[in-house]
C-alpha cells in the first residue's frame, strides 16, 4: 500500500495527523471508534495508522507475540507500521536530535517505528482469545454483568420495579436498573450507565459542551468490540474548525481510556468463564473415559467368578 512508503518516525506521525483530520472531515469517526474498541492497547495515532494501512484489521500484534501463540506471519505479508515505544536506562548523558538532554541513569521513553500484523496475515494454531462476541456475552451474562458493575467503583447496583430502564442516584452512588429486562437490555443499560459514571468522574479534556458525544463514542467502541448492536448515533463533527478537530483528539484519549477499562474487565470475565467451562468439560470427559475404561474390567471379573462357581458345583 502507498502508506508503507513512510519509513521514518516523523513520516508516520505526519501521516497519522493528516489522516486523522481527513477522517473527521469525511465523517468517519465511527470507523475510528471501531478501531479504538478493537485495538484497546494501541494509541489514537496508531489506530489511524492501522486503518490507513489495513482498514479490515481486527486483531494486531507484533511478530514475537504471534509466535508466542504458535502462529507465524504468512509469506509476502507486509507489516503494518505503527509508532512503538519502550523504556531505556541511559548509561551516559544523551542529547537527541531535537536538543533534548537526558541525564545518565535516568529512564528515557524511546519512540521508534514498530511493526504489527493482523491475525489474517498469520497462520498456525487456532487463536482462542477472540471470545468477545455477542454470543459469549449472552452465554456468560452473569460474569459480564458482574464485571461491568465492579468497573463503576464505589457504586452499587439494584434491580427494582420502576418505569425507567435505569437511573443513577449520584448522591448515594446507586444505579437502579429496571427488573425484568432482557439480557441484551440489561447489558445495554450497564454499558450506558457505567460509561457515564467513568466519564463523569474523569478530568475534562479536549472540547467542552459536546453533550453526550463522549458517552456515545464509548458505547459505540465497546459495542463494536463485543459484537453488540451498534447504536444509530449522530457522529457528525465535520463542522468543527481544524483547531477544534485537533482538540477533539484529547476527548478521544479520554474515550479510549474509559473504553479500555471497561473492555479489559469484560474480556477478562469472559475469558475466565470460557476457561472455567473448558476445564469442567475436560474433567467430565476424563471422568467418562475412566468410567468406560474400568467398566469392561468389572465385567470380566464377574465372568471368571461365575465360571469358578460352576466348576465347584
Amino acid at each position: 500500500m502507498e502508506e508503507n512508503k513512510f519509513t521514518t518516525l516523523d513520516d508516520l506521525i505526519e501521516l497519522s495527523h493528516k489522516n486523522y483530520l481527513q477522517m473527521l472531515k469525511d465523517n468517519k469517526l465511527p470507523e475510528l471508534l471501531r478501531a479504538i474498541g478493537l485495538f484497546p492497547d494501541q494509541t489514537i495515532t496508531n489506530d489511524v495508522l492501522i486503518l490507513s494501512q489495513n482498514p479490515n484489521a481486527t486483531c494486531v500484534k507484533r511478530m514475537k507475540e504471534w509466535n508466542f501463540y504458535k502462529r507465524v506471519v504468512k509469506k509476502s505479508e507486509k507489516a503494518i507500521k505503527v509508532v512503538a515505544h519502550h523504556i531505556e536506562n541511559l548509561n551516559q548523558d544523551y542529547t537527541d536530535e531535537r536538543g533534548n538532554t537526558y541525564s545518565q541513569d535516568l529512564p528515557k521513553l524511546v519512540y521508534e517505528v514498530g511493526f504489527v500484523f493482523d491475525i489474517d496475515q498469520t497462520e498456525g494454531k487456532e487463536y482462542n482469545y477472540l471470545n468477545s462476541n455477542k454470543e459469549n456475552v449472552a452465554a456468560h451474562f452473569e460474569a459480564v454483568k458482574k464485571a461491568l458493575e465492579m468497573t463503576a467503583k464505589d457504586f452499587t447496583f439494584e434491580y427494582t420495579n420502576q418505569d425507567e430502564n435505569s437511573k443513577i442516584d449520584w448522591e448515594n452512588k446507586v444505579v437502579y436498573i429496571k427488573d425484568g429486562l432482557s439480557v441484551s437490555d440489561v447489558i445495554d443499560e450497564l454499558i450506558k450507565d457505567v460509561s457515564k459514571i467513568l466519564l463523569t468522574t474523569r478530568k475534562n479534556e479536549g472540547l467542552e459542551n459536546i453533550g453526550d458525544l463522549e458517552q456515545n463514542c464509548v458505547i459505540y467502541a465497546i459495542n463494536s468490540k463485543l459484537g453488540l448492536d451498534l447504536p444509530n448515533y449522530d457522529f457528525t463533527i465535520n463542522n468543527l474548525t481544524e483547531a477544534g478537530m485537533k482538540n477533539f483528539n484529547y476527548n478521544l484519549q479520554k474515550i479510549r481510556s474509559v473504553t479500555k477499562q471497561m473492555l479489559s474487565n469484560v474480556e477478562s470475565a469472559i475469558e475466565y468463564a470460557v476457561r472455567k467451562l473448558d476445564r469442567e468439560m475436560e474433567l467430565a470427559e476424563k471422568t467418562q473415559q475412566n468410567y468406560e475404561t474400568e467398566k469392561p474390567r468389572t465385567k470380566r471379573t464377574r465372568t471368571r467368578q461365575s465360571e469358578s462357581e460352576v466348576e465347584n458345583a
